[in-house]
């Protein structure tokens, strides 16, 4: 392995994917609420299909399936009882290999 990229398995790494219908202004208001929890390590809004929006992320666990199930059960309670079925899907891991950043 090159001597800049090292595994991390306590970060979460993801995108909550929505459907057409969800906004970025209704995303914003998301990942602001996110914002104050020091365990985002990053947020943004992107694209993620023809017309669909999404919040990506990067969320500091601690290493343990647990935790990676706790934070993403958690999560998605959140985003099923705010958007019902406009959130359409996700995409997220908590074991990585870093190449650049963080």
């Amino acid at each position: 392995m090159d001597k800049n990229m090292h595994k991390n398995d306590s970060l979460i790494l993801g995108l909550w994917k929505f459907h057409e219908r969800v906004g970025e202004k209704d995303l914003l208001e998301v990942a602001n609420e996110w914002v104050s929890d020091e365990k985002y390590i990053q947020l943004y809004i992107r694209k993620v299909s023809k017309d669909q929006l999404g919040i990506g992320f990067a969320y500091m666990g601690d290493g343990t399936k647990e935790a990676h199930d706790e934070y993403f059960n958690k999560t998605s309670d959140q985003l099923k009882r705010k958007f019902g079925n406009d959130l359409v899907g996700w995409d997220i891991a908590s074991t990585s290999t870093l190449i650049k950043g963080f």
